[in-house]
């Protein structure tokens, strides 16, 4: 498939013989503008893959700042063409990152290896943007289902004899099956499932039941009690004057 080359070039003789050229070398050429605003409206109607950029061009925005509009708003590759062989014209022109630089009077040759080089280096750039792209949401995806895997596993606890605690929805679960318990008896299974390491003590546990309120030393014997006869009695362990561990799976 042709390429599709535009021609930003104010000089009329100039700018015909590299058409010509252009097509000997079997490209398509969109348009030539003489003027900024002509080249971008030749950018907005026509497909374009490669732009050939005059630098000097006459008006307020000359090559080095139109090629700003092209790489930021239609991100197409271009070349800078220019009879300004000064070091500060090119040092310029180089900040802009070109894909090419060649200055006038150039012969066909030339010109052929500067568009043929350019469209070249556009591609494996965009090849590589791509597969970065595809990296990237390959990464992302790794990064949501690690994310979503760490949040079950945060939120699902495996106790001993198959129950599941949910910390989210504070429910106990039996083979899917949910067992019917009271806020006291959830609040201790909640606590008693924050330090799986250890022992909690006492005062811990009667602290987070009962906001901190005094109470009678059976009240919590009592909590217990009554979820021993709807679990396995010896999913909680007791260790005398010390407090209450859950086993874990």
């Amino acid at each position: 498939m042709k390429k599709n080359i535009l021609i930003v070039e104010d000089e009329v003789v100039t700018a015909l013989d590299i058409k010509e050229a252009l097509f000997d070398f079997g490209y398509k050429v969109t348009g030539i503008a003489n003027n900024s605003k002509k080249a971008i409206k030749l950018l907005e109607k026509n497909s374009c893959d490669l732009v050939l950029l005059d630098i000097t061009l006459k008006g307020d925005v000359d090559g080095i700042k139109l090629s700003e509009q092209i790489a930021k708003e239609y991100n197409i590759p271009f070349i800078f063409l220019t009879a300004n062989d000064k070091n500060n014209t090119i040092d310029r022109a180089l900040k802009h990152e070109p894909y090419g630089y060649i200055i006038k009077p150039f012969k066909d040759a030339e010109l052929k290896a500067a568009v043929e080089l350019a469209l070249k280096k556009f591609d494996i750039k965009k090849e590589l943007e791509n597969k970065l792209e595809t990296k990237q949401k390959h990464l992302k995806a790794l990064e949501k289902t690690f994310n979503e895997e760490n949040e079950t596993k945060k939120r699902f606890i495996p106790l001993k004899y198959g129950y599941i605690f949910d910390k989210k929805n504070k429910k106990l679960f039996l083979e899917k099956k949910e067992i019917e318990l009271n806020k006291k008896e959830i609040d201790l299974i909640d606590i008693l499932t924050e330090h799986k390491s250890g022992i909690v003590s006492n005062k811990i546990i009667e602290d987070y039941l009962y906001d901190g309120e005094v109470v009678g030393e059976g009240a919590l014997r009592g909590v217990l009690f009554r979820l021993r006869q709807k679990t396995n009695k010896n999913l909680i362990f007791s260790y005398s004057k010390l407090g209450y561990k859950i086993e874990f799976d």
